[in-house]
């Protein structure tokens, strides 16, 4: 192929890229429908604080628009997309308030759980609200729509923050113990085993609250509970502490 063609075949194809670029760049916002259009392709290109902008042109210059309740869905996903759970979860809330009987239920919930999911701490120690939230969330999805596709996750995502919340109650307990505060620590320690009793931590729990209950000047119920525990776990690694 000589230099002259193959400069011809170069300036062809970019006037190609040239030509669809400007003809993508077309858009009719004078309609609700180029206005959804256009707000699509800008979140593909993930510019979504523009494309937020035009899904509330809807909103604001096509109050008749069918489109709307799309809109409203679409605003939801671009703050969860552009990771700002928080307003994410503000927006899916909204929808689920305005919009309570739409098919689209199922998975505004599943994403309104994710965007309390996101917030979670890294440890337990730190803000849990977003973790207790993420666990109604899920839950009512899974109670609400027992057949929705997101039965697994939804369930995964209850046991992580069901584990972080025992947790947390644990180190409470922890806390007190270290301050000589025994009865405090029983009752964290009980709370632990009562309301999460298919948490890992529930055996240490209990071994704990059994000991408190002692150092407490509670020996008369430390010792019928020390007697279950035995019973129902005969040979765990804790028996020897609350045979002391």
């Amino acid at each position: 192929m000589t230099k002259k063609l193959m400069t011809k075949k170069r300036w062809g194809i970019l006037f190609t890229v040239l030509l669809c670029s400007c003809s993508g760049a077309k858009k009719d916002l004078t309609t609700d429908i180029g206005t959804m259009a256009e707000a699509d392709r800008l979140t593909r290109k993930e510019f979504y604080e523009e494309a937020r902008k035009q899904y509330f042109r809807i909103k604001t210059e096509f109050p008749q628009s069918p489109l709307q309740v799309e809109a409203d869905r679409k605003i939801a996903d671009t703050y969860y997309n552009e990771e700002s759970y928080t307003a994410a979860a503000t927006a899916y809330e909204d929808f689920i308030k305005t919009y309570p009987g739409r098919l689209e239920i199922p998975d505004v919930l599943y994403k309104l759980g994710l965007s309390y999911a996101k917030q979670m701490p890294r440890t337990s120690q730190r803000d849990t609200r977003a973790t207790s939230k993420a666990v109604d969330v899920f839950t009512r999805l899974m109670v609400d729509y027992p057949n929705n596709k997101y039965m697994t996750e939804a369930q995964e995502w209850i046991e992580k923050a069901r584990h972080q919340l025992a947790e947390k109650i644990f180190e409470i307990g922890r806390f007190y113990e270290r301050k000589g505060q025994y009865d405090s620590a029983a009752r964290r320690f009980a709370e632990v085993a009562d309301q999460y009793a298919d948490s890992p931590l529930v055996e240490e729990s209990l071994s704990r609250e059994i000991q408190d209950l002692k150092r407490s000047g509670q020996k008369e119920k430390a010792e019928e509970m020390a007697a279950k525990f035995l019973e129902k776990y005969p040979h765990s690694k804790f028996a020897s502490k609350i045979r002391k």
